[in-house]
């Protein structure tokens, strides 16, 4: 019955429906936003959990398992009405009539999926993580059973991860499905994408998940293999830089160190929240580090005065666009770090970019550069506190 319900009563379009029935060894479904990606690796994910052992459900933070990946296959045991225990403390999903069980797993690092041999696992957007160890580790722990195999749904970020594993060093265990935005026959995808404003190179990437190297990048000089690593820094001097966005994402970016010893330690990035629950985050992670400053976006004043009246260290931030882009550029110069855990800040800077054609009076593309703008908001502030005053 279950099996039934799985085969004939689910609505996926043509790449969905060959990405869940492909039982190659590593499979990938590429979309661009709204393809339905990890719908399609739900039921995937549904479907092998009909049968007995471990799997992993996976993804690169917290809030993208337990709003992405998590969410939607509970949803699909409901809709196969298959009953389920769920261990939130353990993150552990049983399945009693099926013998499967299903691990949580989040993948700030390799230890996360070490131990365990699982026979299968689903990690979503997996084009965030930034440690290539993490992958190494999740394709060395499934191996378990008759047909162990891993199933990656993601949007592209670049040429990277998804391109090296199944584009240039892929086997015939591998298997490429991909879908644009306008492929989901089951949303309005033309007015969907209309929302989304996207134009040029990102709209390559975004909508018609194409892997793409951007041109015009504003700091090019960002390189995963230098900039990004872990620091004990818990005895840094600390600052808090905040992109406050309603529609948008709400970045909150801590920054550890002095201009010659810098580390973007931590990362808060989460759409949809209200001004309260903004406030809530950022006085949360000011009370987890005590930070010197609290810098916000110079247009949320009412932030501004709301955290100085409850005993915050906040102050407008510098918002001198070319300064702070230049301010950066240094810092990353200078050997500034970013922790593998600030997942879209490090998205961020291998996107953000200038128009097409840019001149001399272009600012880089307002896309997706919510944690970039934080960042240049605290690098630009700290700099700017320093620079000697001209009087005339």
């Amino acid at each position: 019955m279950v099996a039934q319900a799985v085969e004939q009563d689910v609505a996926l379009y043509p790449q969905q429906w060959d990405f869940v029935h492909d039982d190659r060894r590593f499979v990938a479904f590429i979309g661009g936003r709204g393809s339905g990606k990890t719908y399609a690796g739900s039921w995937k994910a549904a479907r092998r959990a009909m049968e007995p052992g471990l799997g992993m459900i996976a993804a690169p933070d917290f809030p993208m398992l337990e709003f992405g990946a998590k969410r939607a296959f509970i949803e699909r045991l409901e809709e196969m009405r298959l009953p389920f225990v769920l261990n939130s403390q353990k993150g552990l999903i049983t399945i009693p009539s099926t013998g499967a069980e299903v691990r949580l797993v989040t993948l700030e690092n390799e230890s996360r999926v070490r131990g365990p041999n699982y026979s299968w696992g689903w990690p979503d957007e997996f084009e965030y993580l930034t440690d290539t160890k993490v992958w190494k580790a999740l394709k060395g722990s499934v191996r378990h059973g008759k047909n162990p195999q891993i199933f990656g749904t993601s949007t592209p970020k670049g040429k990277r991860l998804a391109y090296d594993e199944w584009v240039v060093n892929g086997t015939d265990d591998h298997a490429l499905y991909k879908a644009t935005s306008y492929d989901n026959t089951f949303i309005d995808a033309e007015g969907f994408v209309r929302s989304l404003g996207y134009t040029g190179t990102f709209f390559d990437q975004e909508v018609n998940a194409e892997f793409v190297g951007f041109e015009g990048l504003v700091w090019a000089m960002f390189n995963r293999e230098h900039h990004v690593r872990s620091q004990e820094c818990d005895d840094w001097r600390a600052i808090l830089s905040v992109d406050v966005g309603t529609r948008n994402p709400t970045a909150i970016l801590t920054v550890r160190g002095e201009p010659e010893r810098r580390h973007i330690q931590r990362e808060v990035y989460r759409g949809g929240m209200s001004s309260e629950e903004i406030i809530e985050a950022v006085e949360s992670e000011a009370d987890r580090v005590n930070p010197d400053k609290v810098f916000l976006d110079p247009s949320a004043a009412a932030y501004i005065e709301t955290l100085r009246r409850h005993g915050y260290p906040a102050e407008k931030a510098e918002n001198d666009v070319t300064f702070g882009i230049g301010q950066v550029a240094t810092a990353f110069a200078d050997g500034m770090t970013i922790d593998p855990s600030c997942v879209n800040l490090i998205a961020e800077l291998e996107s953000y970019h200038y128009p097409d054609n840019k001149t001399d009076s272009d600012k880089p593309v307002k896309q997706f550069d919510h944690a970039c703008d934080a960042l240049r908001y605290a690098i630009a502030s700290e700099a700017q506190a320093s620079r000697p005053q001209i009087w005339l």
